[in-house]
């Protein structure tokens, strides 16, 4: 290699002096600094952005159906489960009595509830020659000339429940499947009413609806029961904080079938 008149060698090419080198390192370690916050800041926004709702995000929603006040009303049960709920962190809604419609019930699977509580009258439906075809569901009061059409189709049935006198709309298992808009999102369904549980086939049709799990009750039971049961799961799971099968089961062990009539829980997964 040519020397120049100091002696030293000269230097073809790009070559760095040694501060232009010394720069070099630290813009380096800078760079590498810099990436380094930014992939933290990025894993903690994540992990922290899955755990707490942005305001986008939707609150969690919980419907309570009290049909049964106009023959049961238990307004202790309706203020202590809304308590719970919303120290959950639910909004929670309660339709009483009137308010109680086949056009709430259609609108109950868009409104992007995770929990809904049917405080109803409930009964076998069973078809002329005498088998019984599954539970329903005793929704509004209601006349022969009440929804027409529906009724006329087979979409509705009329009866009347063990413990009122009044006639009721009876929704079947197809009319969740038919009649209701939109798709419920992993909604948990409690069906506090006599004969909702018998069979699968309620059960099934909010599931093909998106219901992600279903109670119902075996067989006749009273109204007491039903709510002494209803308290004890919600407080196991959203006090206690159980998950959803171990608090059933407990409570099941703990109460029992229903003393006066017998009937029991059931719980059903898709």
């Amino acid at each position: 290699m040519p020397k120049n008149k100091s002696g030293k060698r000269k230097r073809h090419g790009i070559y760095f002096s040694a501060r232009a080198k010394r720069r070099r390192r630290r813009a380096i370690y800078a760079i590498f600094f810099l990436v380094f916050v930014i992939l933290v800041t990025a894993y903690l926004l994540q992990a922290f952005g899955e755990n707490k709702p942005s305001g986008e995000e939707h609150v969690k929603r919980a419907a309570i159906l009290d049909g049964l006040s106009l023959d049961y009303p238990n307004s202790s049960f309706i203020d202590s489960a809304k308590r719970i709920l919303e120290h959950a962190g639910f909004m929670v809604e309660v339709y009483s009595g009137d308010n109680v419609t086949l056009n709430l019930l259609q609108k109950l699977a868009a409104g992007d509830y995770r929990l809904i509580i049917f405080r109803v009258h409930g009964g076998r439906i069973r078809q002329p020659i005498g088998l019984f075809i599954g539970g329903g569901l005793f929704i509004e009061r209601c006349s022969p000339d009440s929804h027409r059409k529906d009724i006329e189709s087979g979409y509705i049935l009329l009866g009347r429940p063990y413990f009122s006198n009044a006639t009721y709309c009876v929704i079947p298992p197809h009319y969740i499947l038919d009649k209701l808009r939109g798709d419920f999102k992993k909604t948990v369904i409690i069906a506090m009413s006599c004969f909702t549980g018998d069979d699968e086939v309620l059960a099934d049709a909010f599931f093909k609806r998106g219901a992600e799990a279903y109670i119902g009750f075996k067989g006749k039971v009273s109204p007491p029961y039903i709510d002494a049961f209803t308290m004890r799961l919600l407080r196991k799971i959203y006090v206690e904080g159980l998950p959803l099968e171990d608090a059933f089961a407990e409570v099941k062990e703990e109460l029992g079938s229903d003393p006066r009539y017998g009937g029991t829980p059931v719980l059903y997964l898709p």
